[in-house]
């Protein structure tokens, strides 16, 4: 029959025995925090981020392009049909009234931004 120990020294030496032969255990990772997981997740998280909208008008000379949306979980804004600015015409190019997008907002400076833009699939 195994005793316990009566007194604090001996459950305190107990106890970092039982922490020291664990430790290397600990000190593992879990399989699923694997370098190409971690970008997996980043990218699940990014898809998770966009909104999807509807293209209504493109305006390439001018950089903008007015979307017809759902909700903008990241700026609180309910559906609505708005004029957003982009950084670069490449973005409009592949782009016509009638699209259905996914696409990242952003304000800056008080004005709307899609930062990234992409057809629907």
């Amino acid at each position: 029959m195994t005793s316990f120990p009566k007194s604090l020294p001996q459950w305190f030496a107990l106890f970092a025995a039982a922490l020291l032969t664990s430790a290397p255990a600990w000190a593992q990772a879990p399989a699923s925090d694997s370098h190409a997981a971690h970008h997996t997740a980043a990218a699940n998280a990014q898809q998770a981020d966009l909104s999807e909208g509807e293209v209504t008008r493109v305006d390439v000379a001018a950089l903008k392009v007015t979307l017809r949306h759902g909700e903008l979980k990241n700026l609180n804004m309910p559906p609505m049909t708005m004029v957003f600015r982009v950084q670069d015409a490449a973005q409009l190019a592949p782009l016509k009234a009638g699209d259905k997008v996914r696409f990242r907002a952003e304000q800056v400076k008080g004005a709307y931004y899609a930062t990234r833009i992409e057809k629907a699939q």
